[in-house]
């Protein structure tokens, strides 16, 4: 490990530490001494057969993985910087994000509010939204794979995205770690399709509103969607649970389309007082709701000063969810800061 935090990866990238690890790879951070910034770096883990590490299939799963997101370009999707090879190892250069997953975000936190989930959920499926437009798939939506800003909310890792017109795009199933956001479909071995990313999508939605997948971990999660089974409605969802019910459809032809999905994200949000913001706004100007002012409530609402819309009573008198006391405790809450910060190494648990 220390001969790697002094590496220097093409005479430009110096490797400081990992921060962390999941089946497609190491994510680093790491400084480009050329443009005098952090950035993140993911070291591309080949596949093996027979013991052997097979190359050229992890060359081809880091093309297509940086030429997927290169095309794409929205706050809610993971910038790349460069693919680059050295000494034989391939390594994905992108923005450094500073925050949690929204998996970590939720064991942290048990669930997100109702509120919470529905302004994620509408700055996650913008992107996924951008993805399908210019024609890429990412086909590991998870929330492992979702990061949480101060002012975004970004898909990451497109290590299984295929895109329209290659015909050489992956089919691997990653069952191991997303068996439970897997459309029914991709696990008896179909393609991927748009139809696939939003029940992932919908599946995403349900593990922020009910602290869960929506199959339970004693059950084997693949089993139980082969054989049609439905997950477990929500309980928790409130105005999201017809939106997360019409995603989970087991079959494609009869699941929501991305934009019936963003209708209804939106009238949730309207609903609920928040703005159905652009997303990538620094904070101050992101979606809040607050409770409503003596002589009527201000038309744009108030930012938390971190990023997240509020609810009435919210950091005011704390009864919702206990909020303050939860801030106090947690340390992994955002701080409260009135302006963008300086990209940093990410904080994890």
């Amino acid at each position: 490990m220390a001969s790697h935090a002094r590496q220097l990866l093409a005479d430009r990238y110096k490797l400081l530490t990992p921060f962390r690890r999941d089946g497609g790879g190491i994510m680093w951070q790491a400084h480009d001494l050329r443009l005098k910034r952090d950035v993140a770096i993911k070291e591309v883990q080949p596949p093996y057969r027979v013991d052997v590490a097979d190359l050229p299939a992890a060359r081809r799963q880091a093309l297509r993985e940086a030429r997927s997101a290169a095309r794409l370009s929205h706050p809610a999707v993971i910038t790349v910087h460069d693919l680059l090879e050295d000494k034989g190892r391939l390594w994905i250069v992108t923005e450094l994000l500073q925050g949690l997953t929204l998996g970590a975000t939720v064991r942290h936190l048990g669930r997100l509010p109702v509120h919470w989930a529905a302004w994620v959920g509408f700055q996650l499926l913008s992107g996924v939204r951008h993805a399908h437009a210019m024609g890429v798939v990412h086909g590991d939506i998870r929330p492992a794979n979702v990061m949480l800003t101060e002012d975004r909310v970004v898909l990451t890792d497109f290590g299984i995205a295929a895109f329209d017109r290659d015909p050489g795009g992956s089919t691997t199933v990653p069952v191991a770690r997303s068996g439970a956001y897997l459309a029914p479909e991709r696990l008896r071995g179909k393609g991927l399709a748009p139809a696939a990313d939003l029940w992932s999508f919908g599946a995403t939605l349900y593990c922020g509103v009910e602290g869960r997948p929506p199959y339970p971990a004693t059950e084997p999660l693949p089993a139980a969607a082969l054989l049609g089974r439905e997950p477990e409605p929500p309980r928790r969802a409130g105005l999201l649970r017809p939106l997360i019910e019409g995603l989970l459809r087991h079959d494609p032809d009869e699941r929501l389309t991305v934009d019936q999905a963003m209708h209804v994200l939106v009238d949730v949000l309207r609903r609920q007082g928040i703005p159905a913001a652009t997303p990538g706004r620094t904070a101050g100007e992101l979606p809040s709701r607050t409770a409503p002012k003596p002589g009527g409530a201000h038309p744009h609402g108030r930012s938390s000063g971190h990023g997240w819309p509020l609810a009435p009573g919210e950091l005011t008198t704390g009864h919702f969810h206990d909020v303050e006391s939860r801030r106090r405790d947690n340390p992994y809450w955002p701080t409260p800061t009135t302006g963008p910060r300086r990209p940093g190494p990410p904080r994890l648990p």
